[in-house]
């Protein structure tokens, strides 16, 4: 004897999922997965405004619940945005990818650098003025030499940061070594020079991306960022080098963890 068939196609591919061992995917991430399908073939472009709630429940045949929990869902991955008396509006075509990095110490942060790679745009000569010189702990008119580069993830594409290197002109034969190898430029400076790093500085802040370096990390002018500042430290108190990291803010997260000491 023949059993019943299920009477719709949505209770057929649970049946199916179940036969196979999987577990059939819930409403709202049905309703979720269809949507980024067609927001990544182009169906609805970055700033369209994607159909109403109660359009979307009467196509997926699904309740005002699981609609919002599937855009709740886009909006998590950073696909879509909700704004009151607006709606939904696609913000990207496919979930953005973030590089974390976790810090809790010099030797942490120095293989963060080591993971990293550094693609030269330009190289000169700058004057520091006194807005560079707070950013260096250098004096206003000292002279360094500047590399501005796009950092990547080895083996990754988009990039990460612009990074400017501000290092002392005596440093500038390393430069022609850059971006040669992923890693940090100390290592250069050890081997040439024999200087070790015994301390970094840190300064965070936030900052709007200029329009040309937002365009190098293919991004919108004005967009939020990290602005990072490295202050690379010898034994005995010298600056022998800085960098000045720009991080989008939806591509880039720094975590670093406390602990108490007593």
């Amino acid at each position: 004897m023949r059993s019943a068939m299920p009477s719709s196609s949505k209770e057929g591919a649970a049946v199916r999922a179940a036969a196979r061992g999987q577990r059939a995917p819930r409403a709202y991430q049905r309703v979720a997965s269809e949507l980024l399908k067609e927001i990544g073939e182009g169906r609805w472009a970055v700033g369209d405004r994607l159909p109403t709630e109660a359009e979307l429940c009467e196509r997926f045949d699904v309740s005002r619940f699981t609609v919002r929990a599937a855009l709740a869902q886009l909006e998590r991955k950073e696909i879509v945005s909700r704004r009151p008396k607006v709606g939904t509006v696609v913000a990207a075509r496919a979930a953005r990818k973030r590089y974390a990095v976790s810090v809790g110490s010099l030797s942490e942060l120095l293989a963060f650098l080591d993971s990293t790679v550094v693609n030269p745009i330009g190289v000169g000569e700058v004057v520091a003025d006194r807005a560079l010189a707070a950013d260096l702990a250098c004096a206003s008119g000292a002279k360094w030499i500047r590399v501005q580069t796009l950092r990547t993830p080895a083996g990754g594409k988009v990039p990460i940061s612009w990074t400017d290197y501000y290092l002392q002109p005596r440093f500038k034969p390393v430069v022609a070594q850059f971006g040669k190898k992923p890693g940090p430029v100390y290592p250069l400076l050890e081997r040439r020079y024999g200087v070790g790093i015994s301390s970094i500085e840190q300064d965070i802040g936030a900052c709007s991306l200029p329009k040309l370096i937002a365009q190098r990390l293919s991004t919108r002018a004005g967009a939020p960022a990290l602005r990072v500042i490295h202050r690379m430290v010898a034994d005995e108190g010298e600056v022998l080098y800085c960098t000045v990291s720009l991080y989008p803010a939806d591509r880039f997260r720094y975590v670093q963890a406390l602990k108490r000491t007593e």
